[in-house]
């Protein structure tokens, strides 16, 4: 055989080697269910998974009635502070309780406490029964507290457009005994607790210091009367007179975040075509469970009355939301206790009724109050099977990646069934319960065809029973199954979101008897006319005509939103007008371009609030920007930040803005994952990579935000690595690059090697995805990821965590270095300003302690805990209504946020270090070789930029520049860790 048969020969042998093997199915033995990983294990101790068994097994005990005093408790509380007769914990005490129980099972609790402070939330505990936590729940259970509604009077009632003013909300001053349950949980219904026969020891510890506590009482079950037995103890009186009751006049709410609003329509109670009257309940502030609102009103004859609602539910479409009555601070009868609203597109009237009569509830003559409590009691079931469903199919997918590693072969084939048996039979399973959910959900609204805002639970279904067919080709469809947006897991989580919205907007109540209810919506000649008017008076509306202020109106610019805006204005209208008789004219600044292009016609305004903290050097190497170092009580705002936030406003020898807001990076972790893992929360970078084995083995993996789906790297995701490494990006001057120092070249190699060597993802479309489906059960992400996991992912509600980000441990210090960055907004003025003192007086009330406290509340009472922000002020940042969780975690990582300082040729140094890291990582370049690269093309650009602005003439220095750093900064600024 010669040469050339034998290569023939050879190669054929080769190819269909190839083929046979790349096609064998690769087969090992099977495992249980139970040795895979289980993404919802942390779900068997909630309380509802833990309620369910406990009534298989024991009994919810009647008519019980025992409470513990003050008194009675101090033997076992010896060392805590008493104030008043109450405990007084710190936040290291705990208060303890002893009970003796006549028969072991389940019961109430109720506490009674006050709390004493301004509060913005909720005070939470931590409750432990006989030295355990028995269920997941009681490690931070929220405390019911309410605020009063404070009506505004004469000029305070309206701004300066005529627009109605929402009220005052006040701390009810009061002592409350409240159930201990979770007030915004998905059920509204009050914590059972197990106590054995005899002694029990009841364990609280406060998570604020000024939680007053006092008695605790254990009591049993008390059912609710039937509508039938509550209609039997009163007499057959049906008045023939009505009370109604405006939604927008609640007298106090149990979430700050509650309010009233505006909508226009001429058939509203009130009615306003020229301005905004608040006329409604607005439903989205009401939309989480345990929402509750009371009204106060007075009834002239005693007797049964019907009660009806003018209402409006569009926003989710087909789906009934829920609200338990209370009458005088009771459910006056059982069917009360979740009411199901049908959804309407459009305001209707609707009395409630059991489908055929229409229900009574009895009035003594005098004063009343009801009050409303969105509730999600009618889902909490099926809640649970899709919250069952999501973590099923998402151990499916993790355990596929761990049985395939990262192979992304197609042709490779894998005998899944050989692992996972059962997978099909599971899918299907899976399947069913979605189906089953979207049925019931379907059938409580009786007026609706399909409640098609949770149709993606048909869709998953659908995707569901299509991985069962071909069960060994999932690993190639697993997008469809639990990666990303469009997969079941997705769907599910999507559909349980809409499902615990419980938003209705009310436009009033009414108490009534045969009464001719006003008709919801008019008519087409009064919506005609009503709009017509509304129309004409639009080109007289002073909101749309702005005009020049005089002499004595300062022009402000704000680059926000409408939302913010009208806040700003309300509290300079309330506050610094009053008190300065300066007058302030807002204006929303929608491009920062207007402001160079104001500049060359002299009509910029005097100041700008919540500019870009970048933007400002732009405008004051060009000599727009007043210095305002050398103003009188700059010092003092200074001493309320930390320095490292003026870093980009410094220029030269002033400083030409004022920081209002800070942003910085976090680290979310999974704490499911990292407990069934046996992984604790990493302290450093190197405990980082010590638990990256172990997470790539489940093929998970650690998220830094350098991995995210963009090719730009700019210094927010770049900067704080050089600086842990005591690294800069240039020299001291700015005149050459500072890469190729030893500490440049290192922190260059960590950041590519975390990638090149640790394997961490390289493209990572959106982390919040990714963490939610527990693929990346850890990694860093920014304030903003904090709101979206609590608000969109409420199955993971108590299983995740935040804490300031990992860092490098400075061995001459023994402190670990958790540099970040600290982008946010600022304020400046204009060197063409002709009224610079009162600019300054303006803004030095804006950026007081005061003010920005206020300013905070206030987006939270109106627009919600989502709009927050974060203060630079660290004052504020102390006394923000942030939750204290995340409070806590950003006021440890805030001396650590730190942002590179700008020069006139700032931007080529980071668009080179984006390059370079792209160099290494992509194209697998040596870091030497693109740090090389790189260094020749920034410092011709740094000595061109500074030639342009006259620091450098034919080579030669003819101006000193320095770079403010943290070694220097305190030359400008003496900030917050200079006097702390």
């Amino acid at each position: 055989m010669n040469l050339k048969k034998l290569l023939k020969y050879l190669l054929i042998f080769t190819i269909f080697s190839y083929i046979f093997i790349t096609h064998l199915p690769i087969v090992i033995k099977a495992k249980t269910s139970s040795e895979w990983y289980d993404s919802g294990e942390f779900r068997e101790t909630t309380y509802y998974r833990t309620h369910m068994r406990w009534k298989d097994t024991y009994q919810v005990i009647s008519n019980v009635n025992i409470s513990v005093s003050m008194d009675e408790a101090i033997l076992y509380n010896p060392t805590i502070e008493r104030i008043d007769g109450a405990y007084s914990p710190s936040m290291e005490e705990s208060v303890i309780y002893h009970i003796n129980i006549p028969q072991e099972g389940l019961y109430y609790l109720l506490l009674e406490y006050i709390y004493n402070c301004d509060y913005t939330s909720s005070p939470t505990i931590d409750l432990l029964i006989n030295g355990e936590s028995q269920y997941n729940e009681m490690e931070n259970l929220s405390l019911d507290v309410t605020w009063d509604a404070i009506p505004r009077t004469g000029e305070d009632l309206y701004n300066r457009y005529g627009d109605e003013l929402l009220p005052y909300s006040k701390p009810s001053e009061k002592m409350y005994c409240s159930y201990l349950s979770d007030t915004f949980n998905d059920s509204t219904i009050p914590y059972l607790v197990l106590l054995k026969k005899g002694d029990n020891e009841i364990k609280i510890k406060s998570h604020q210091d000024n939680l007053l506590l006092y008695t605790l009482i254990v009591k049993g079950k008390e059912e609710l009367k039937s509508y039938e037995e509550y209609l039997k103890e009163f007499n057959d009186n049906k008045p023939s007179t009505h009370i109604q009751i405006e939604a927008e006049k609640f007298s106090t709410k149990n979430d700050i975040e509650i309010k009233s609003s505006y909508y226009k329509s001429y058939k509203m109670s009130p009615s306003a075509y020229k301005t905004k009257v608040l006329n409604m309940l607005d439903g989205g502030s009401t939309s989480r469970s345990g929402a509750l609102v009371t009204y106060k009103f007075n009834i002239e004859e005693e007797g049964l009355y019907n009660l009806a609602f003018k209402y409006k539910q569009n926003t989710l479409n087909g789906l009934a939301v829920g609200r338990t009555i209370y009458i005088d601070g009771k459910v006056p009868f059982k069917e009360m206790e979740d009411y199901l609203f049908p959804s309407n597109k459009k305001w209707s009237n609707y009395i409630l009724n059991d489908g055929k009569n229409n229900y009574y509830f009895y009035l003594s003559k005098g004063e009343h109050t009801l009050s409303l409590e969105s509730t999600a009691n009618h889902i909490i079931d099926d809640l649970d099977k899709l919250y069952q469903v999501m973590d099923s199919v998402n151990s499916i997918g993790i355990t596929i990646n761990t049985i395939t590693g990262s192979s992304s072969n197609t042709q490779i084939s894998w005998k899944i069934t050989n692992y996972l048996p059962n997978i099909s039979e599971d899918l299907i399973a899976n399947a069913e319960i979605l189906e089953e959910v979207y049925s019931h959900v379907n059938d409580l609204d009786k007026k609706s065809r399909e409640a098609s805002e949770v149709s993606t639970l048909k869709i998953a279904a659908r995707q569901l029973r299509r991985l069962a067919k071909s069960p060994n080709k999932i690993q190639n469809r697993l997008a469809e199954l639990s990666e990303g947006s469009g997969s079941c897991y997705q769907l599910v989580g999507s559909a349980i979101g809409y499902l615990i919205n419980q938003s209705m907007d009310i436009d009033y109540m009414i108490f009534e008897n045969n009464y001719k209810l006003p008709s919801a919506n008019g008519n087409i000649f009064g919506r005609f006319w009503f709009g017509l008017k509304s129309f004409f008076y639009s080109f007289f509306d002073e909101r749309y005509n702005i005009k020049l202020s005089g002499d004595d109106t300062i022009d402000v610019y704000i680059a926000s939103s409408n939302l913010y805006t009208n806040i700003v204005q309300e509290l300079i209208d309330d506050n610094f007008t009053k008190e300065t008789g300066i007058k302030v004219k807002l204006n929303i600044l929608s491009n920062n371009q207007a402001i160079i292009l104001n500049n060359a016609t002299n009509t910029n305004p005097d100041l700008v609030l919540e500019i870009d903290s970048w933007l400002p050097y732009t405008y004051a190497l060009r000599g727009m920007l007043e210095d305002l170092k050398g103003y009188e009580g700059f010092d003092e705002i200074a001493k309320t930040m930390y320095s490292a936030n003026y870093t980009p406003l410094i220029f030269e020898e002033g400083v030409y803005g004022i920081p209002e807001t800070q942003g910085m990076n976090l680290l979310f972790y999974r704490k499911d994952i990292l407990s069934s893992l046996d992984l604790t929360v990493p302290d450093t970078w190197d405990d980082v990579l010590k638990m990256l084995p172990t997470l790539q083995s489940y093929q998970m993996n650690f998220y830094h935000s350098l991995g995210y789906n963009s090719a730009y790297k700019g210094f927010g995701l770049t900067s704080p690595i050089f600086y842990m490494y005591n690294a800069e990006m240039y020299n001291y001057n700015g005149f050459t690059s500072s890469l190729d120092t030893e500490n440049a070249v290192d922190a260059i190699k960590f950041m590519t090697d975390l990638f090149n060597v640790y394997n961490l993802p390289q493209q990572v479309s959106s982390f919040f995805e990714s963490f939610r489906s527990g693929t990346l059960p850890i990694g860093i992400g920014g304030i903003d990821l904090y709101l979206q996991l609590k608000y969109a992912c409420p199955e993971l509600s108590g299983q995740w965590g935040v804490v300031p980000i990992p860092g490098v441990k400075n061995e001459e210090t023994g402190k670990v270095e958790r540099w970040t960055t600290t982008y946010g907004k600022c304020s400046i003025i204009f060197k063409s300003s002709t009224k610079k003192d009162k600019a300054w007086k303006f803004l030095r009330w804006w950026h007081s302690t005061d003010t920005i406290t206020t300013y905070i509340e206030t987006i939270k009472s109106n627009l919600g805990e989502k709009y927050l922000i974060v203060p630079a002020n660290i004052y504020a940042l102390n006394n923000s209504p942030w939750d204290l969780e995340i409070k806590e975690q950003v006021i440890l990582a805030s001396p650590w946020s730190r942002i590179p300082a700008i020069t006139p040729g700032s931007y080529i140094v980071e668009r080179e270090i984006s390059n370079i890291w792209n160099s290494v990582v992509i194209n697998k370049d040596p870091v030497r070789v693109a740090i090389n690269q790189a260094i020749p093309k920034i410092n011709r650009e740094l000595q061109r930029k500074l030639e342009e602005f006259g620091y450098i003439q034919n080579g030669v220095v003819k101006k000193e520049y320095t770079i403010p750093t943290n070694s220097n900064i305190s030359h400008w600024v003496k900030g917050y860790e200079f006097y702390e």
